[in-house]
């Protein structure tokens, strides 16, 4: 799953900045043309149970970051 090694990836490194102090946001863009395949839904799925897991994430949508 190499997309979902690299979101993880990613967020992981955003996460410990902001265990430092360095608050960060991380987006992900869901393209139809690269995630709507039932085989690459698995890692969004995956990756959103292992956020959510962790202590101070907030999962939004950019309505709700606006208007925060």
């Amino acid at each position: 799953m190499a997309y979902y090694e690299h979101i993880k990836n990613s967020f992981g490194t955003l996460y410990e900045e902001g265990q430092n102090g360095q608050p960060a946001f991380m987006t992900v863009t869901l393209h139809a043309r690269m995630l709507g395949r039932p085989g690459r839904f698995p890692a969004i799925k995956q990756f959103v149970e292992y956020i959510t897991n962790k202590p101070d994430v907030w999962v939004a949508t950019r309505e709700e970051i606006t208007w925060h």
